[in-house]
């Protein structure tokens, strides 16, 4: 850890760094790349997600007082609007900011070092309405669901986690994955750095999301790695699980 910390501090001997990133701030046609930074699943079945979002009754103030980490869902399905909205509120696309000609960046609700934006969500549906079990890509850009593959998941990722029960209530799980190579080609080692508090970022706003619409969430950190990049058929190199968000219905309180 120390090793690593010291090797990615930014030093004003950092030549390549600094030349870098001036190249790529500079250059309109690495720009024109850059301002796409999004995959999609070309052929994948999709579907459409709502935008239609009712105003939440709560105060951001009690929202952020309110928020704790829900280990006892009670195994009723959400509204597919609702993962709708998480995942929007979560790090949706909320402005189209042209820059120059043919360049525009598509600004998020989670902030993101140099717009790079390498946290893609992926969601395992468990007990969504609408939503048949399974594992799928959040396309930002077309504010839609590409799904991978149709099964259950919650004891694989369960088990990968150690937390069997509360997979078990959960009605989905939304998973955040790191794209190195979207970041490093321009930061160097200091991308691992930004990639993590982009996903710091991210969760929150999905867990002050769930909160606001009255659901429960919880945070996880610690699972299997190649048990869950698995899961999605990532390298787990490359392209990586960072943090998984669970999200339910509440077990109500006696």
């Amino acid at each position: 850890m120390e090793v690593y910390h010291e090797n990615s501090k930014i030093q004003p001997s950092d030549i390549e760094l600094f030349w870098n990133v001036t190249t790529v701030n500079s250059s309109p046609q690495i720009r024109r790349f850059l301002t796409r930074p999004f995959a999609n699943y070309v052929g994948h079945p999709v579907v459409p997600l709502s935008k239609e979002f009712a105003p939440s009754a709560l105060s951001f103030e009690s929202v952020l007082m309110g928020r704790r980490s829900e280990h006892k869902f009670s195994g009723k399905p959400v509204a597919l609007e609702s993962l709708a909205k998480a995942l929007f509120l979560g790090d949706g696309i909320v402005e189209k900011k042209p820059i120059e000609e043919e360049s525009s960046f598509y600004l998020r609700t989670a902030p993101s070092g140099g717009a790079l934006y390498p946290v893609e969500l992926y969601c395992f549906a468990f007990r969504v309405d609408g939503l048949p079990s399974g594992s799928y890509f959040y396309n930002p850009l077309q504010h839609h669901l590409e799904l991978q593959a149709e099964m259950d998941f919650s004891a694989a990722l369960g088990e990968a986690a150690g937390l069997k029960h509360e997979f078990e209530g959960a009605a989905a799980c939304i998973a955040l994955v790191g794209v190195l190579p979207r970041s490093s080609f321009k930061y160097g080692q200091r991308a691992y750095r930004f990639i993590l508090l982009e996903a710091g970022h991210i969760a929150q706003n999905i867990l002050l999301a769930a909160e606001a619409m009255g659901l429960g969430a919880l945070p996880i950190g610690g699972f299997m790695d190649n048990q869950t990049n698995a899961l999605l058929k990532l390298d787990g190199c490359q392209e990586f699980v960072i943090y998984l968000v669970l999200i339910g219905n509440r077990t109500p309180k006696v």
